[in-house]
């Protein structure tokens, strides 16, 4: 962009926020909104099929809220107020929930019992084993209706599927051919053996059918989900980030309130050097100067915001921040990374604006706030309707859990101690949050039509290449007109 056009933005961007615009339509081409890509990155290496993010908050993104992201073109990312071997597990979840072929399938032996084999089940959530000799040669099968009735002290050999009642095939057989071979003959799992009857592989029938359910499906060369887990730039952070990279995390967070810091700047240089090809992300900043400096230690993205989040009162408690739109211009303008916008999400024409202004990936959290894939329980409030907590991870009450995971002595009063910068609130149960997601990408669809293009990129190009015929400062008046419902 031209250095003129540049600054006029820049001028009518500061100060501002994503109500304070309207973008005119260009010339629609798209006949459809179906042929229309919104294929994007979350980072350098880590690309996504829709452009939404599920914030790394402890009652927005557990495994349930990840899987559901990535099945629809998306990334969740696990909240860091765990333990480390429970983020692990929540990250595993999401890596075994598919997979073009489960590479290692859960084991057991023959000569184990059937009530050893049911707390594998039920702590991997799982509902067949495979069963193998020391050797690693296929012997046969154990479900879940295999041991439903049988006692816990019986064999896994008196109930299993024996290898001579399985049909296998090649670890190179073709998707097409298994799923025949799965039809065929009825079958849930198709194990895979080389010449030598040595267990390679599973492709399971569940996993076939999820290609045909989540087309946009975010996965990695392995054809797992893609997941992202978040750690903190003081502690446990290190070990945390040896422990999610050996369990198969795609990309890591390294998320604090303020990342211009020195904290953050040591966290960074330290993380770098024990784990260089690590992919990571940091954040949060508002400051294009700060772009320069973390992208200088070989950063893999930024993420942009400070105190416009729905349950952050970072900017009403100290009066620091800036304005949303503006800082994502601002950075983004100066970015060589992919940046990723965290806050001040209210409604789907507010990640429109934000992927317009040069975020590749916008992260939400109230927007889902009280659907079934957040963590926590259903309940019923004072006036009888069902609703769910959500809290800003600055409030007291996250505080206390981030304290006790890191095994604080005493984390209650530590807290108690502390001056929070966030809310817990109420919120109004919402189901499930598929169709939410499906129809953000929808109108995200419906904004790259209107300006005329025909993916994302397009869209974004169209917009910088103009942006004075494609934005349009609101009077208060014409807020009004746009936004009152």
């Amino acid at each position: 962009m031209k250095s003129r056009q540049d600054q006029w933005l820049l001028n009518q961007l500061r100060g501002c926020t994503f109500d304070d615009f309207l973008v005119p339509p260009g010339w629609g081409k798209a006949k459809s909104r179906k042929g229309i890509s919104l294929i994007s990155r979350f980072s350098e290496h880590v690309s996504l099929n829709v452009p939404v993010v599920s914030a790394n908050m402890d009652t927005i993104t557990g495994a349930r809220m990840a899987i559901a992201f990535a099945r629809e073109g998306g990334i969740g990312i696990i909240h860091r107020y765990l333990g480390i071997g429970d983020q692990c597990k929540k990250v595993e979840e999401v890596k075994r929930k598919e997979s073009s072929v489960i590479e290692n399938p859960r084991s057991i032996s023959k000569g184990s019992t059937i009530g050893e084999a049911r707390k594998i089940m039920e702590r991997e959530k799982i509902g067949c084993l495979v069963v193998i000799n020391d050797s690693g040669k296929l012997l046969g099968l154990l479900s879940s209706r295999d041991v439903r009735f049988a006692s816990d002290d019986q064999l896994v050999a008196e109930r299993m599927k024996s290898e001579k009642d399985l049909i296998t095939a090649s670890p190179d057989v073709s998707f097409s051919k298994a799923r025949q071979i799965l039809d065929r003959n009825r079958l849930e799992k198709l194990p895979l053996v080389d010449k030598d009857r040595k267990l390679v592989g599973l492709i399971t029938s569940k996993d076939i059918e999820n290609l045909g359910l989540y087309p946009l499906a975010n996965k990695d060369t392995n054809g797992r989900l893609v997941v992202g887990a978040a750690v903190g730039a003081t502690g446990d952070y290190i070990e945390r980030t040896a422990e999610l990279i050996k369990i198969g995390a795609d990309v890591l967070i390294m998320d604090i309130a303020n990342f211009q810091s020195d904290v953050g700047l040591e966290a960074v240089k330290n993380l770098r050097s024990k784990f260089p090809e690590a992919e990571l992300v940091v954040g949060n900043i508002v400051d294009p100067d700060a772009v320069k400096v973390y992208q200088d230690l070989g950063v893999n993205g930024l993420k942009i915001g400070l105190g416009p989040g729905s349950a952050c009162t970072t900017r009403f408690n100290t009066n620091i921040g800036v304005p949303q739109a503006q800082a994502i211009y601002d950075c983004a303008r100066v970015s060589d990374v992919p940046i990723i916008a965290d806050g001040g999400i209210k409604r789907d024409g507010h990640i429109a604006s934000a992927l317009l202004l040069g975020a590749e990936s916008v992260m939400v959290g109230g927007l889902i706030a009280g659907t079934d894939e957040t963590p926590g329980l259903v309940f019923r409030d004072s006036t009888g309707r069902k609703a769910k907590i959500f809290r800003g991870m600055a409030s007291r009450e996250a505080m206390y859990e981030r304290l006790r995971a890191e095994e604080v002595d005493d984390p209650y009063e530590t807290s108690s101690k502390l001056s929070p910068e966030g809310l817990e609130k109420k919120i109004e149960y919402k189901g499930s949050v598929i169709p939410i997601i499906r129809e953000i990408a929808g109108h995200l669809a419906s904004t790259v039509s209107y300006l005329g293009g025909m993916s994302l990129q397009e869209a974004r190009e169209i917009f910088m290449k103009n942006p004075r015929k494609h934005l349009v400062k609101l009077s208060l008046a014409a807020q009004k007109e746009s936004w009152d419902r």
